[in-house]
């Protein structure tokens, strides 16, 4: 069904949350099935450990929100997921690529319950891996861009993006880990500025991406691209809650990594501005040390008292307001435009 009037926000704005996220996460299943399916039957050779370690967090599942950001936002504009697929696939290698590169500089031991792959193949194999990766997710885009009807200057074009993307990821990593070494706190807009490089750069990617398969119309591509920078900051602020306040029986991640790597995410800048002075103290000693629970305990209690998640929360909404008035501004298909739109109020409605 093709969108009459885009501007219209009534079909978009008054969701019910359960039904709709039912409905989302069984659209995201079936994209998800399909860029696996993709990325198993074209990711193959030899040594064989190498493609195994290669392909080892694609095995274990995940939601590949970013590919199914690309598939959407193809479809939004009239596109296809025959077009849109081997990008899709692309976007997911690059993300995976920083997966095994991150969990090797953080020395984490375990990813969404599954020993990461410098754990699993050693870590001559996890900086291989994700150089596979990384080199695969462009050969991709030349070698079946074409197969799928993409033009020449939108497969240059996509080629651009996703080089840019990887760059700002190289650049928001570098920043993240200059953050935490530094003895004083980082301002709120220097936080922000590292994220919007280290997570929101594959979010914008990935919509302007998906909508170079059927356009390069710029007014269209700065819009959707607003919308990726959005959720893709909203995304890394819950996603920072997450990491601090979570319950890792719930969110199936590692509660309390951030904290022992010292890393000044937007929870803990909050708390350490609200708190009272002996609390500063006492947190200021914890973050960057070897903790046990009861730190992490003692941290989450005083973040919960100040109201911190709820503070996040809201930011994380403004990101995702503007966001959506972003894509409303954009004339496609009325019943992609409301996946997306639910995709972006899922992103803040995380459980902890």
């Amino acid at each position: 069904m093709k969108s009459g009037n885009s501007n219209s926000s009534n079909s978009i704005g008054s969701d019910d949350i359960n039904g709709t996220d039912s409905i989302l996460m069984d659209d995201i299943k079936r994209v998800a099935e399909q860029v696996d399916a993709f990325i198993l039957s074209n990711l193959k050779g030899e040594p064989l450990k190498l493609y195994e370690a290669s392909l080892h967090y694609i095995k274990s599942g995940g939601k590949r929100l970013r590919p199914y950001i690309v598939v959407r936002c193809s479809e939004l504009l009239n596109g296809s997921m025959y077009k849109a697929l081997p990008i899709a696939g692309a976007v997911e290698m690059i993300h995976n690529f920083t997966l095994v590169h991150d969990d090797i500089m953080d020395n984490d031991e375990l990813r969404h319950g599954v020993p990461t792959v410098h754990r699993e193949y050693g870590l001559a194999y996890g900086v291989l891996a994700g150089d596979l990766l990384l080199i695969e997710a462009f050969n991709t885009v030349v070698r079946h861009g074409k197969s799928v009807g993409l033009s020449p200057e939108s497969v240059s074009r996509i080629m651009g993006v996703l080089a840019d993307a990887c760059k700002e990821l190289s650049e928001g990593q570098a920043l993240d880990m200059e953050l935490a070494a530094r003895k004083d706190l980082p301002s709120e807009a220097e936080y922000l500025n590292m994220i919007n490089k280290k997570t929101a750069s594959l979010f914008y990617s990935s919509c302007i991406a998906g909508a170079l398969t059927i356009t390069t119309d710029d007014h269209i591509l700065e819009r959707i691209g607003r919308f990726g920078r959005g959720i893709g900051v909203a995304f890394q602020l819950i996603d920072d809650l997450i990491g601090v306040m979570g319950d890792s029986s719930v969110t199936k991640k590692p509660v309390g990594n951030d904290i022992r790597e010292g890393k000044k995410t937007m929870p803990l800048l909050l708390g350490l501005k609200r708190c009272r002075d002996d609390e500063r103290a006492r947190m200021l000693s914890i973050l960057g040390a070897d903790v046990r629970y009861e730190d992490i305990a003692y941290m989450i209690d005083i973040l919960t008292k100040l109201g911190i998640e709820r503070e996040v929360r809201g930011m994380a909404e403004h990101h995702i307001s503007s966001a959506v008035k972003s894509l409303e501004e954009i004339d496609g298909r009325s019943d992609v435009k409301e996946m997306l739109v639910s995709l972006a109020r899922f992103i803040v409605r995380r459980d902890l």
